[in-house]
């Protein structure tokens, strides 16, 4: 599945998946060649700090509309972290100030033109903030979260050990002892998945799975 990053490159599909970083963009492409769902472009916006720019700029990107002035995109879906703000109601506001159709309700599409999905990772189902805590609920079953977890309260139970520590920075290590456990050592979440590491076939990725369903 071809991808193109924060570039001005001609819009040549009629399917676009906006995403964060480059983490995001290895993890959507394998689950979506995953879900045997084919022909989008992924474009990665550099973080939700930029979306109020990056995303009206993709709006003009070539080929995005036709000469005619409708557009050649069919289908507009955006990912984003929860993080702490209120994530949905941001990038709505984004949508609609670039002219477009904002959905009203999460994880739908709106009947725009083209037609625009919001996703806020991971999902009003799972717990959490980011794209880590989905890949790790893939796999709280897996034998290695025995060791992944007992490890991270050893960490914890260190003196001195840090103070306060946000739990966004606890899931990102251990997804990362998760991952220093497989076969392959790979350093990233997204690369995870390219190798297959985070469970697919998880229930836990039924709602983002419906979300990309609609896309087909």
């Amino acid at each position: 599945m071809p991808y193109l990053e924060d570039d001005p490159s001609p819009i040549k599909r009629k399917k676009i998946l906006v995403v964060e970083g480059k983490d995001e963009i290895n993890f959507f492409d394998a689950l979506l060649r995953h879900m045997d769902i084919k022909d989008f472009d992924i474009r990665k916006i550099g973080g939700k700090d930029q979306f109020p720019k990056k995303l009206p700029a993709l709006l003009k990107a070539r080929g995005f509309y036709l000469a005619d002035g409708s557009s050649f995109v069919t289908h507009l879906a955006i990912i984003r972290d929860r993080d702490e703000d209120d994530a949905f109601e941001s990038i709505t506001t984004i949508v609609t100030k670039a002219g477009l159709k904002s959905p009203t309700k999460h994880s739908e599409f709106s009947n725009g033109s083209p037609k625009v999905g919001i996703f806020i990772m991971p999902g009003e189902t799972i717990d959490g903030t980011m794209l880590e805590d989905l890949c790790l609920k893939t796999v709280e079953n897996h034998k290695a979260m025995t060791c992944v977890n007992e490890y991270a309260s050893c960490i914890s139970a260190l003196e001195p050990n840090p103070k306060n520590i946000p739990k966004a920075k606890v899931q990102v290590f251990k997804a990362q002892v998760f991952l220093a456990a497989q076969p392959e050592i790979v350093d990233s979440v997204g690369l995870g998945a390219q190798k297959k590491y985070w469970d697919f076939e998880s229930h836990a990725l039924d709602e983002l799975k419906e979300f990309l369903i609609k896309l087909k």
